[in-house]
Formats: C-alpha cells, structure tokens, sequence
C-alpha cells in the first residue's frame, strides 16, 4: 500500500507539471491484464450473433461493433470494435450473468476496482493541489472500462484513431502493442508504454475542474505496419451526473462551469449513447 501510495502521489505531480503520467501496475495487476488480453481475443472471434448477446448500448454496456464510434469527423469512424463495462451496472441484475457467460468480462470486473481506486487516488491528490476544499469525485460511479480491438493488417488508413481529445476527467490506458501517440510540444510522440505501465491523461471535463490549468492531452492511434492485432484498455474516469461536483477553480470569467451537463454532452461527442441513462 505504500508502493501505490507513492506512485499515487507522483503520478499526480508529474500530471500537474507534464500534463501526462506513467505508472507501474505491479505483479498482480499485470496478470490480470495478460489474462484480460488473452481473453478479448477469444471474445472477438466470435461471431457478430454471438457477441450481439453482450450488447447495450442503452447503458454503454458490452460489445459495441467496428466502426460505431468515432474521434473526430462521423465519416471516419475508429476502426475497431469495443466492449465496456460501467461500474455503475455491475449490480444490475438484467446482466448478472454475463461475468459466468463471458470471461473478458469477468476480467474486467476483477480489474475494476483496481482502476477506481487509481483514479480516486489521483483526482484526491490533484484536487488537495489545487482546492482543497472542493467537490471530491468517486470513479466508481460513473466511470467504464473499455477495450479497444483493432486487426490493422486489413486496414489501408494510416490511422486507426484520428487525433483527439477525450471528453473525460482522466483517461488511464495500456496496451501490449505499439501505435498510440500523444500530442507534446506540436508533435505526436509514440507512448511506449511497458506491458506493466499505464497512461494517464487528462480530458476534457478536467480543463474545466482546473479553471483551464489543466489541458486534455491529445492522442491517436496509428497502423503501424506488420500488427496483425492490437488491444488497449482504457478507464474513462467521470464526474458523476447525479451529484455532479463543482469546478475546484473558476473559469477566466469567474463562473463556474456546469460539470453535469459537459459531461453529458462529452459522452455523446464519438457516437455513444448519454452517459445520462446511467442516472436514470
């Protein structure tokens, strides 16, 4: 618990002073994360009939099929298909069976919690930065999992995700194969991220928190030739929209922002459904 609270607290700093950071998961968490892997692959060879038993958008939940989603422009779609978990439904008892039916989202579960208290963890360091008297923010009530699954040897684009910005507090990301790059200083760099490091990057709905003093870090993903698979999993981190904080510093004009519904609005910008439904 030391070690974590350790990387917690540099992982925070660095964020503030670099606008990204990189933490190492541990022993355990890798395997969960190897076996979280392994099992998307066996999740996405299945056939569409059998993944579309996994499936609700309605609530952002399960598999979504390629190309539902969007970065930037709806004409060019991300070239992947995805499957989420919302920590918010694991009570629900319409899919309470999907943990036994399905392992990639038994894995998911089981990492889940490691996940909220990360974030947790962050945003309280961040938040004792910068208002130590504001809102504080739980992960685990708004916030999803997700797992990206690319096969880039058929695609010709150059990217399979184009540049972007996510429209989240935090998004925490790892991946065994290359092609995600971030924004600094005007150019793309590739994150090179270590099958025990994660990525942490501030979004959108975070630039509003800080009053602007923290952007979002921009990103895309690129083809890079000879993959013939890719997977990445990501956190989005949100503010909750049923007991939405307010912004721990004011905006330029001295207003603060309406966190509620620039969360809503963000979670419908790549083709979702509104994160609203979860409140309801």
């Amino acid at each position: 618990m030391k070690d974590f609270a350790n990387a917690v607290r540099s992982a925070s700093s660095t964020l503030l002073r670099s606008g990204y950071a990189i933490v190492r998961t541990g022993g355990l968490m890798k395997a969960c994360l190897d076996e979280t892997f392994d099992d998307a692959d066996g999740f996405f060879a299945r056939t569409a009939a059998e993944k579309a038993r996994f499936s609700r958008p309605d609530i952002l939940e399960g598999h979504r099929a390629f190309g539902a989603e969007f970065s930037g422009d709806a004409s060019r779609p991300d070239l992947n298909e995805t499957y989420s978990l919302v920590l918010r439904n694991q009570t629900r008892p319409d899919i309470a069976g999907w943990r036994a039916a399905n392992p990639l989202h038994g894995d998911l579960c089981r990492a889940a919690p490691f996940y909220a208290t990360l974030a947790n963890g962050v945003l309280d360091d961040l938040r004792d930065a910068v208002d130590p008297e504001g809102d504080r923010i739980d992960a685990a009530e708004f916030s999803y999992l997700q797992l990206n699954y690319y096969r880039p040897g058929r695609e010709t684009r150059d990217l399979l995700q184009d540049a972007h910005e996510d429209g989240h507090l935090l998004t925490i990301v790892t991946s065994r194969q290359p092609g995600l790059e971030f924004e600094v200083d005007g150019r793309f760099e590739p994150a090179n991220l270590a099958p025990d490091e994660l990525l942490i990057m501030p979004g959108g709905i975070l630039t509003l928190m800080t009053g602007g003093l923290m952007q979002p870090l921009v990103h895309q993903v690129r083809n890079v030739p000879g993959l013939r698979k890719r997977a990445s999993l990501m956190f989005f981190v949100n503010a909750s929209v049923a007991n939405p904080p307010r912004a721990w510093i004011a905006a330029r004009d001295g207003t603060y922002p309406d966190i509620r519904q620039a969360t809503i609005e963000s979670s419908q910008m790549f083709g979702l459904g509104s994160i609203g439904a979860l409140a309801q």
